[in-house]
């Protein structure tokens, strides 16, 4: 499954991602010259090998985090969950009843595919109502991810469709590539109050911006609990459209990440990079 364009650029990500390299270096590892290396990399990921490292530099990520209140308050401010490009201006959120996924989701029929992404093999499962799951499956067949599935919900209809699920697969390969929103995706979730409060909190953090567990947890309006609202951010379901990547230590480490930390250090120099270069274009401080 894996397609030799994105493994170029994503070996390229891995290497930039554990210390400085030559384009040259990076270049000559794809088998490409510095000019076709350099254009698919942009292509792909939004960013030159430059912006991306330099992204992943700890001072990028401070000054993100010192700044992510104020952000946070002039887009609230404004009426809006945040600005235009917010996931959760694109991504409809209906919460389901605990009732339908009790018994093992038994009545409900779920959907599943997979595609390669930038940043690996992702799988998707949906129901009538939205993506009730979305992982990176880091090279786990997908008949096993299927079972693993099936055993978390083994009373749902499960059945492979690739053709229904190819739209919103490809507007997530678009985001992941850095492109804005061609359309809206349905996430259908089940959980306690507090998880779906942290889920929704999570989707108003601008891509290019993090949040520390701290302040997370003001913004879901239990500063007390950031243990508590740390293991909401851990029970995730739904990778990158629920952007928990976007939650660091309020050191600027970067920390744990369920799907790897390297996906998370891909996923933060990306956004971070792509951030910054917006900010450049427009003017913007």
């Amino acid at each position: 499954m894996n397609s030799p364009r994105y493994e170029r650029v994503r070996q390229a990500l891995e290497q930039l991602s554990q210390g400085p390299v030559s384009l040259q270096a990076l270049a000559d590892a794809a088998g490409q010259s510095l000019f076709h290396f350099q254009r698919s990399f942009v292509e792909l990921a939004g960013v030159t090998p430059k912006e991306f490292s330099q992204a992943l530099a700890l001072q990028r990520a401070k000054q993100s985090l010192a700044q992510a209140d104020s952000v946070m308050e002039a887009a609230l401010s404004a009426g809006l969950s945040g600005p235009s490009r917010l996931h959760d201006l694109f991504v409809g959120q209906e919460g389901l009843s605990p009732g339908e996924f009790k018994n093992g989701a038994a009545g409900l029929t779920l959907r599943w595919s997979s595609a390669d992404s930038l940043l690996g093999p992702i799988w998707l499962a949906a129901s009538e109502r939205g993506v009730v799951s979305l992982v990176f499956s880091q090279g786990t067949s997908d008949e096993h991810m299927l079972a693993k599935a099936t055993a978390q919900w083994p009373l749902a209809q499960w059945q492979e469709a690739r053709q229904e699920l190819a739209p919103i697969l490809d507007e997530v390969l678009r985001r992941i590539s850095g492109l804005g929103p061609s359309r809206p995706i349905g996430l259908a979730l089940s959980g306690t109050s507090l998880r779906l409060k942290v889920w929704q909190a999570l989707m108003r953090i601008p891509e290019g911006q993090v949040l520390s567990y701290g302040q997370l947890a003001r913004q879901v309006g239990a500063p007390r609990a950031v243990r508590a609202v740390a293991s909401c951010v851990a029970a995730n379901p739904i990778a990158y459209l629920i952007p928990c990547h976007r939650v660091i230590r309020a050191n600027a480490d970067f920390g744990e990440y369920r799907w790897g930390p390297r996906t998370k250090r891909a996923l933060l120099g990306l956004e971070l990079a792509r951030g910054e270069a917006s900010a450049c274009s427009t003017g913007a401080i």
